[in-house]
């Protein structure tokens, strides 16, 4: 009588945000006598991107949206399954909207500091904590400091995206060794020191 061998066990998919970074699943080959199967489970991650703070002026226009997304896409910080949040004010929806390109979701508030209130919406009421492994704030303005000091003491991982030169220093003391420089075009140091801090997706 022939010997069949078991079936290989199939790795069923986690729902997204479920599997903290890092973390691996064994998948064992019944009757095969062959050694575990390591296969490593994605994290997911989430952006929030002051867009009007990276470019340097509130006045976007399409180029200058354009620029920005092509420098951070650039930083190799973004996977396929991550959730990219951009915040600006009413005036510089179109530009933003049409200028990023790609998907992404577009946050907005009226004032002097309605995309940074924007995207503090979003981290104060929508629970990332809970949804997320990674957390990239892309901004250099200090009022997302204390976030950064409270979401890391509940275990998200932060890393802080800004335009050094310009960034808050409170903001720098929260990043620490997180603090990727938002880079010029073509920057490769800046890209480097991203892939260092930050999971691969």
């Amino acid at each position: 009588m022939r010997r069949v061998d078991a079936p290989l066990a199939l790795a069923v998919s986690e729902p997204l945000g479920t599997v903290a970074a890092g973390e691996e699943r064994r998948v064992r080959r019944g009757g095969s006598g062959r050694r575990p199967v390591r296969t490593r489970i994605r994290t997911r991650r989430i952006h929030l991107v002051d867009v009007e703070n990276l470019v340097g002026h509130a006045r976007l226009t399409r180029d200058d949206v354009r620029a920005c997304a092509t420098a951070y896409r650039g930083l190799d910080l973004v996977g396929a399954r991550d959730l990219l949040v951009l915040g600006c004010n009413p005036g510089e929806q179109l530009a933003v909207g049409l200028g990023w390109g790609g998907p992404h979701r577009l946050v907005v508030r009226h004032g002097p500091d309605g995309a940074d209130l924007a995207l503090l919406d979003v981290l104060g009421r929508e629970h990332v904590e809970r949804r997320f492994d990674d957390l990239v704030i892309a901004s250099g303005d200090g009022v997302f400091a204390d976030e950064v000091r409270r979401l890391r003491g509940r275990g998200l991982h932060v890393t802080v995206v800004a335009p050094v030169r310009s960034a808050a220093r409170r903001l720098r003391r929260a990043a620490g060794r997180a603090l990727v420089p938002f880079p010029s075009l073509g920057d490769r140091g800046a890209r480097a020191t991203a892939r260092e801090l930050v999971p691969a997706a």
